[in-house]
């Protein structure tokens, strides 16, 4: 691919080419990823990034990967990629749902984003 009068960057070539990960992709468009929590909130491989208006928590959960992603502007909570409207949820989903409160709290980021995605989960918890 030829650079376009060397206005795009490298990680943007790659990003364009379909190289990067999705981790790389938020890092492009401005947002921050990073493990999360301390001390017994500490789950091993977690990350959390955040970007403007949504985060996503991804973490391991029955030796498999997770992941919870808010989306403010939408007012949506979605567990592996599905709206947690349309689930049934398990116990271990509805206490992965839950503890991420701690690690909102922790981060301080994430506590710009606790109210907002609280109530939203509570509200779906109550139409359900």
């Amino acid at each position: 691919m030829k650079r376009k009068m060397d206005k795009l960057s490298i990680d943007q070539e790659m990003a364009m080419a379909g190289q990067t990960s999705p981790l790389d992709l938020i890092k492009l468009m401005g947002g921050k990823t990073r493990p999360v929590g301390q001390g017994k909130s500490k789950q091993p491989d977690s990350m959390l990034a955040i970007y403007k208006d949504r985060f996503t928590y991804t973490f391991i959960m029955n030796d498999e990967v997770a992941s919870i992603h808010y989306d403010h502007r939408r007012g949506e909570i979605f567990f592996k990629g599905h709206n947690i409207k349309h689930l049934d949820l398990n116990h271990a989903q509805v206490g992965a749902l839950e503890a991420l409160r701690w690690l909102l709290e922790e981060d301080e980021q994430g506590r710009d984003f606790l109210a907002e995605y609280l109530a939203t989960l509570e509200r779906v918890f109550a139409d359900k």
